[in-house]
């Protein structure tokens, strides 16, 4: 199983909420490193810090950068190198902004999620093979294509979620007969292709040892 990398969390606390507020977007970028491009409608604009971020939004990172979204709830999303993801859906402006469900295309996020401030206290990824759904916690998502999925040398696509604090509970909506897992702090779980969710198993010792984690 691979394993889902852990990166630090760079947050302007102080200026994501107020942006967020007069933005009426979802979120607003906290914190930027090399270059990432946000799509919104057919422009394609480069990612600065402060930069709001609105539904439907597509955001990219390239090799050797990666980014964080910090929402009104306080919740926040980090992209990590060479990642693109969709803003599907979210609660617009206010204290209570965010997203409720996002879409990974491919590369790798950590959310931290906080069901708090919101109206609605749920959130999903969603990768091509993959849901993994929430209701308040700290979790990685990586989407993996092109490369064989281990255990399953014929499967080219994969999904992997590692879960940091609270559940998560992971399907494939390609095998909807299959029955979803859930996955507590400290493992994680694989969803080949069109497989069923492997059975979660612990997290790497190098996962569980780091601040994020404790």
């Amino acid at each position: 199983m691979a394993r889902v990398a852990v990166w630090p969390l760079v947050i302007s606390l102080c200026l994501a909420a107020p942006a967020i507020a007069q933005s009426g977007g979802v979120g607003v970028v906290s914190a930027v490193k090399g270059e990432a491009t946000l799509a919104r409608a057919a422009v394609t604009s480069k990612i600065v810090q402060s930069m709001p971020v609105e539904i439907n939004d597509k955001l990219t990172t390239q090799a050797d950068s990666h980014l964080t979204v910090r929402f009104g709830d306080n919740s926040s999303l980090a992209l990590g190198p060479s990642t693109t993801v969709v803003i599907d859906q979210g609660i617009v402006g206010g204290g209570a902004a965010g997203i409720t469900r996002v879409g990974l295309i491919g590369g790798r996020i950590h959310s931290i999620f906080n069901a708090g401030l919101r109206r609605v206290g749920s959130y999903e990824v969603r990768t091509p093979n993959a849901i993994a759904g929430v209701r308040g916690t700290e979790f990685e998502v990586a989407y993996i294509a092109g490369t064989p999925c281990p255990g399953f040398p014929d499967c080219l696509r994969y999904t992997d979620v590692g879960v940091l604090k609270g559940k998560v509970e992971v399907s494939n909506p390609l095998n909807p007969k299959a029955a979803p897992v859930i996955a507590s702090a400290g493992y994680e779980t694989t969803v080949p292709c069109e497989q069923p969710p492997a059975r979660p198993s612990p997290l790497g010792m190098e996962q569980m040892l780091t601040p994020s984690y404790r």
